[in-house]
């Protein structure tokens, strides 16, 4: 499988793969007011099948677009819709450079059997969260960010089928390599218990939620269930790949790659640090649920 899964696209295959040079607060209207509004109607039109973005830094923060076109005959019809909304933001220095690159896709972390559904799932949460960041622009609340961290986390472990005790397990483990990576000391411990205590009333209630209760966010919930429902097949083979044992990496594994991106296209700075309190959160929240669950 290996030989004939294809890991670079160079401009004219048919993955187009963009660089946009923007500052971080820049990066989330790009991406919901440009990016996603674009991106719609190159599908709508039949030019594109799917799209994704990344945030990245080498070392200065830019988007990293990738565009699928089933005839990359249509380059220019990309390039065409992408130019002219670009070109107004480096008319006011808020874009200061676009370039386009080589795409290697990441084979050995996503599988050379399962990159193209991975790419799917990318999409999927492309379109996700860029939805996400439009209502947030309008609503203005920030906090609103790392809550949705939490609730996506959670929704895209039950899309594929985790109980409780299987989301906590994989969570320790996260919060414990990503505890190492920022060496938890004890004042960083301490820091990270008052957080939570400050924060695990808004955290229960957030993620135990049903969509009716908080009609202001109810397009949270439809977010999320329109993620669910897209990738449900995608989602679907992988699992059966997994049951087959022809899943390249373990699950878990799979998923803590599908988390760490998620992460990284929602938060706009700071993404290892934001991706360490969601994972100590989440482990907390769910030790706790699970003990009151045994307890009852």
């Amino acid at each position: 499988m290996e030989e004939t899964t294809q890991r670079s696209f160079i401009i004219g295959d048919h993955w187009l793969y963009f660089k946009i040079y923007t500052g971080h607060k820049t990066s989330d209207i790009i991406l919901a007011e440009v990016i996603k509004p674009m991106a719609t109607a190159l599908r709508n039109a039949g030019v594109i099948s799917k799209w994704f973005f990344i945030r990245y830094a080498d070392p200065k923060h830019h988007i990293r677009l990738r565009f699928y076109l089933p005839d990359p005959g249509k380059i220019g019809v990309v390039i065409q819709q992408l130019h002219p909304q670009l070109k107004a933001y480096i008319a006011e220095d808020l874009i200061w450079k676009v370039q386009t690159d080589t795409y290697d896709r990441e084979l050995e972390r996503y599988g050379a059997n399962t990159i193209e559904l991975a790419e799917t799932l990318f999409f999927y949460d492309s379109e996700m969260i860029t939805t996400f960041l439009a209502h947030l622009r309008v609503l203005r609340d920030e906090e609103l960010r790392w809550l949705f961290a939490l609730k996506a986390t959670d929704h895209l472990l039950d899309c594929f089928q985790h109980n409780l005790e299987q989301k906590l397990e994989l969570m320790k483990n996260l919060a414990f390599s990503f505890g190492q990576e920022f060496g938890m000391s004890k004042p960083l411990k301490v820091q990270l218990d008052k957080k939570y205590r400050n924060a695990r009333k808004k955290v229960e209630s957030f993620l135990q939620s049903a969509p009716e209760q908080e009609t202001e966010l109810s397009f949270i919930h439809t977010c999320l269930q329109q993620y669910c429902r897209a990738s449900e097949s995608v989602v679907g083979k992988i699992l059966e790949l997994h049951q087959q044992g022809d899943l390249a990496m373990d699950l878990n594994q799979f998923l803590n790659s599908l988390i760490h991106m998620l992460l990284n296209r929602l938060f706009k700075s700071k993404n290892r640090m934001n991706e360490m309190v969601c994972y100590n959160f989440l482990e907390r929240y769910y030790k706790s649920t699970l003990a009151r669950a045994k307890k009852s």
